[in-house]
This record gives C-alpha cells, sequence and structure tokens, in this order.
C-alpha cells in the first residue's frame, strides 16, 4: 500500500508533467487501482527523503549540540567555524 497522507490537511498544488510522465503515471494509476495523486505524493516523499531527509534541519542539529565532549577539539571552533570547515580566514 502506498504512503497515506500524515496529516488531514493537504494543500494543493498544481505542476505539468510531460506527455510520457503523465501518462505512465495514468497507467500505474489503473495498474493499482490508486489515485495519480497519490502515486505522485509517494514519489515526491521518496525523493524529498533522499535529499533532505526528516531530522537534518534545525532540530537535528538542536539535538547532537553538547553530545561531544573531546578535549582535543579546538577552544575557538565555535567562534572560527569557518576556519575549520572551509579553510577560511580566521576573523
Amino acid at each position: 500500500m502506498l504512503g497515506r497522507p500524515r496529516c488531514m490537511h493537504m494543500v494543493r498544488k498544481q505542476l505539468y508533467l510531460d506527455d510520457d510522465l503523465a501518462a505512465r503515471l495514468k497507467v500505474l494509476a489503473t495498474r493499482t487501482r490508486r489515485p495519480e495523486a497519490e502515486h505522485v505524493r509517494a514519489a515526491l516523499r521518496a525523493y524529498l527523503d533522499d535529499q533532505a531527509p526528516v531530522g537534518t534541519g534545525l532540530d537535528a542539529l538542536e539535538d547532537v549540540i553538547g553530545i561531544i565532549d573531546d578535549p582535543d577539539l579546538p577552544d575557538d571552533i565555535a567562534e572560527q567555524h569557518d576556519r575549520y570547515l572551509y579553510g577560511a580566514e580566521a576573523s
């Protein structure tokens, strides 16, 4: 079974499909007896999870704050993070 909506509220979006995608989507929906929109939502959810998995935003950063207690890390890592991450000149 394809993923059902995770919430009851839906936001209407309009998108354009080329002829090939539209035809393939129609065949899939007919074969599975599921609405085209359900397939589009499932495909978009899988794509977005692959591109930016849930929990990789600010919440994920907040989850890891303070979990590393390494005495070998530089003391100025918070202030000079660009230098350590990107080799940028110290400010």
